[in-house]
């Protein structure tokens, strides 16, 4: 589905993240494959470095991590927009 064999739940990340780590710290993914690690690092706020031997993987991350941050972008500017919105009584 994701185009890697071995993809993992994001959830087992995150927690480790969240447990062994603190916000704007960095988390190494040594192993990138698609990407789920570093996903789990921006969406707790951490800094992230993955690499992986298979350039292809690398591409699968980087493909990932983008949608993302396009997304979140995009809730961002809906919910700035819908904030103009509102009217002060």
């Amino acid at each position: 589905r994701i185009g890697h064999p071995a993809p993992f739940p994001i959830e087992l990340p995150y927690r480790l993240i969240q447990l062994y780590t603190f916000e704007d710290e960095v988390v190494l993914d040594p192993f990138v494959g698609s990407g789920t690690t570093c996903l789990a690092a921006l969406k707790t706020k951490r800094r992230y470095v993955g690499y992986d031997n298979n350039k292809k993987y690398c591409e699968l991350a980087e493909r990932r991590i983008e949608e993302y941050l396009q997304s979140q972008n995009t809730l961002f500017n809906q919910q700035k927009e819908t904030n103009l919105n509102v009217i002060p009584a």
